[in-house]
């Protein structure tokens, strides 16, 4: 049985990551800021704990929790958008900086605080949700960009985490969903999430190490960080 560990997990991919590794019959742990607010994902009847991504105190308090359990896959999805509408000159600050501690720093917090979970699974996969939209040859209009930059960020976080995370054994890159149809993107996009999930899942169960740092794509392509295809 696989162990496998999704923040932000009360909507969305996160909701959909938790609800087929599920009825895989895989061990689901749900971690939400509040899980006890959120009815869809205990109707799953799984383990869920609190969680603030951007918070250390929170990732150590989930940590402590965790102490000596192994953790096979860990997936930080947490994120959040912003107003979509504004650009660099007119964005809110504060939605900004808040933008960037979860997106950004949230994935290093909660990778820090449960490395000592993932060493002990047999092959440990950590993988960071990422966006198009955090793709330079990709942002050619002034919007979006609390998001943007946020997942460009997060992208550059990511290549960092794998190069410390080679020497610990745990294999770390970014996970591309493609435009997925969810709360967070106001249910525009290409895909369903019960689609996006189902190959993700089959991208991370194919992990290999040669993808340490780089883009994936749910069809398991290398998707460039500087360019990219459309689909």
């Amino acid at each position: 049985m696989t162990t496998v560990l999704v923040t932000g997990a009360s909507r969305g991919l996160g909701l959909e990551f938790c609800r087929q590794y599920c009825d895989a019959g895989d061990h689901v742990i749900a971690t939400a800021r509040a899980p006890d607010r959120a009815s869809d994902l205990a109707a799953l009847g799984i383990e869920c704990h609190p969680l603030d991504v951007a918070d250390p105190r929170s990732a150590a308090a989930l940590a402590a929790t965790l102490t000596g359990r192994p953790l096979d896959v860990l997936i930080n999805n947490a994120g959040i958008m912003g107003d979509n509408t504004k650009s660099a000159l007119d964005a809110d600050l504060d939605e900004w900086r808040a933008a960037f501690e979860i997106n950004v720093l949230g994935p290093a917090i909660v990778t820090r605080a449960l490395l000592p979970n993932l060493k002990l699974a047999e092959r440990p996969v950590a993988v960071t949700m990422g966006s198009q939209a955090g793709i330079y040859d990709r942002m050619r209009t002034a919007n979006l960009a609390i998001y943007r930059s946020t997942k460009a960020g997060a992208h550059a976080a990511t290549i960092s985490l794998a190069h410390a995370l080679k020497d610990e054994g745990v294999l770390c890159y970014s996970l591309r969903p493609g435009r997925t149809r969810t709360d967070m993107t106001g249910h525009d996009g290409d895909y369903e999430a019960e689609d996006s999930v189902r190959l993700m899942r089959k991208a991370i169960e194919r992990s290999d190490p040669s993808w340490a740092g780089l883009f994936i794509d749910r069809s398991q392509k290398m998707y460039p960080y500087a360019g990219g295809f459309a689909a």
